[in-house]
């Protein structure tokens, strides 16, 4: 299984699915507590057309932690270090929820690397102000931190997750991306918390690259549209917070898509 050392000490896990063509490479970044295997059925898809590099980030999946670098800068410079080594230049990112701002990180810094980025079901907003109750997306966040350092953070935790899936999934499907999400540690899961803790709309003001902006309900598109130059917008039916997962078919027709049209 290939695995990729940071000058930091974390043990990054990857695997690259597909085969070199003219197509442009994919660089999959999953969300909170999710994993590389969470991909499956957009790689089944795309692998046949396209490299794809999937990656479990630091503390997360297979891979390790030193226990620091969590944070959307560090978590984009090890996807960056993966690709560079695989010398990987114009890919698509793709990136879902909580893996959003290392993938807008990734897009805004690496600009040779990144080609066009998707985003999945993830979020824009300003900085959040960790449970200041004015702060929707911030008191979000801070109440999700206060509950996992509680007394009852695993039962919450499962809770969490549980939530993040609509009545419509496969329950096979959704157990299992939960007892996946259940095998973090606390200590990492709230760290992982603390990496959306950031303004993505000012990562977003500093990106150029072609974005599609997917989700499973309606978003403001004016606001999303203000920061980014150049997006698309697509919007799933029948899904919850894991379009990939929930509905691939349709997440996979959207994304095949924006390729077609870059």
């Amino acid at each position: 299984m290939p695995r990729f050392q940071t000058k930091d000490g974390a043990n990054l896990f990857y695997r690259v699915r597909g085969t070199a063509s003219d197509r442009p490479p994919m660089i999959l970044i999953h969300g909170w507590c999710s994993n590389l295997e969470h991909w499956e059925p957009l790689v089944k898809h795309f692998a046949r057309r396209h490299r794809i590099v999937c990656v479990d980030r630091r503390g997360l999946g297979r891979s390790t932690t030193p226990g620091t670098g969590h944070t959307a800068q560090q978590h984009a410079a090890d996807i960056a270090a993966i690709a560079k080594s695989l010398d990987l230049r114009g890919a698509i990112a793709i990136g879902h929820a909580g893996g959003g701002p290392p993938t807008l990180e990734l897009t805004r810094s690496y600009r040779r690397l990144v080609k066009a980025t998707v985003m999945i079901d993830s979020g824009m907003y300003a900085l959040p102000r960790l449970g200041n109750p004015k702060d929707p997306f911030g008191a979000t966040l801070g109440s999700m931190i206060d509950a996992l350092n509680g007394p009852n953070g695993k039962r919450a935790f499962k809770q969490m997750y549980r939530g993040y899936f609509s009545n419509k999934c496969d329950s096979g499907v959704r157990d299992r991306a939960i007892a996946d999400a259940m095998r973090t540690p606390i200590p990492v899961a709230v760290d992982e918390l603390r990496v959306m803790a950031v303004s993505t709309q000012a990562l977003a003001d500093d990106i150029r690259q072609p974005v599609l902006w997917l989700t499973a309900n309606q978003v403001d598109q004016n606001y999303i549209g203000s920061h980014l130059k150049n997006v698309q917008f697509a919007q799933v039916v029948g899904s919850g917070h894991f379009p990939q997962l929930e509905v691939p078919a349709q997440t996979n027709a959207a994304i095949q898509t924006f390729i077609d049209q870059l």
